[in-house]
């Protein structure tokens, strides 16, 4: 990484540990070279990398101040937080699973809606592909991928599909994660090939019904196994971390992910 890139980091890192909370200065620039060794244009770069991000605002003859980012940040801060961060709010996760949710619901009627018979076949085959003997966890994972991307995209919603595009680092984390969980491959593999035949018979209510369990049921158990809902406390969120994270039994019955 260029220095200037490392001191963004650092401090963005700083932000989001809340050493310096929403509405605090940080320090001057000539503090900051001399903390980090590095010369002040080096620390202005790195400061003007996250007020693009909407993480601190520049005020002249005044100073520059954490901002709010969490009502004020834009996608692409949280785009950002998802490939880069090495920790996010458990808010930020919750969030991005409801919104998840509520996108492929909309999604997944429309696939229907719009459904052929080449779509179809499509999807068996990713059914059929993860429920093939030998198949493991990456596999799953990949097939649980290329089954919403799937929806997503014969939703003809082009932007759920660039959302959807957006956030591929944060659903492949939570995919890997997820079927680390104890019966997640069996429950979702059943949930999958009741998803297929709703499908296939064009039925839009039960498809999203399917959904929607589906969803829900992903949902708890991540959040279960993540120690959510202690919704104040930040959790891992890279792939190295979520393979150190001890997964737990929520005890609890349900249906697919």
């Amino acid at each position: 990484m260029r220095l200037p890139e490392q001191i963004a980091l650092a401090l963005e890192k700083a932000i989001l540990k809340g050493e310096y909370p929403s509405g605090s200065c940080l320090p001057p620039e000539r503090e900051l070279a001399e903390r980090h060794g590095v010369s002040r244009s080096t620390v202005r770069e790195a400061v003007g990398a996250l007020a693009r991000l909407g993480l601190v605002e520049t005020l002249p003859q005044s100073g520059t101040y954490v901002s709010d980012y969490l009502t004020a940040g834009s996608l692409d801060l949280l785009i950002h937080l998802m490939k880069n961060s090495e920790t996010v709010d458990a808010d930020v996760v919750v969030s991005l699973l409801e919104f998840r949710r509520v996108s492929e619901l909309f999604a997944v009627r429309k696939a229907v809606e719009n459904a052929t018979a080449d779509d179809t076949a499509r999807l068996t085959e990713i059914v059929r592909r993860e429920g093939a003997s030998g198949a493991g966890l990456e596999e799953a994972a990949d097939c649980d991928y290329a089954l919403h991307h799937l929806l997503v995209e014969r939703s003809g919603n082009l932007v759920v599909r660039l959302l959807f595009n957006s956030f591929k680092p944060a659903y492949r984390f939570y995919a890997n994660f997820f079927f680390r969980l104890p019966d997640a491959r069996e429950v979702t593999l059943s949930q999958h090939r009741r998803l297929l035949r709703a499908f296939a018979r064009r039925d839009e209510d039960r498809a999203v019904a399917v959904m929607e369990e589906a969803l829900h049921y992903g949902e708890r158990r991540v959040c279960d196994a993540l120690g959510i809902p202690g919704r104040s406390r930040r959790i891992p969120w890279n792939r190295n971390a979520a393979r150190e994270a001890p997964p737990r039994q929520n005890g609890r019955a349900a249906a697919a992910g």
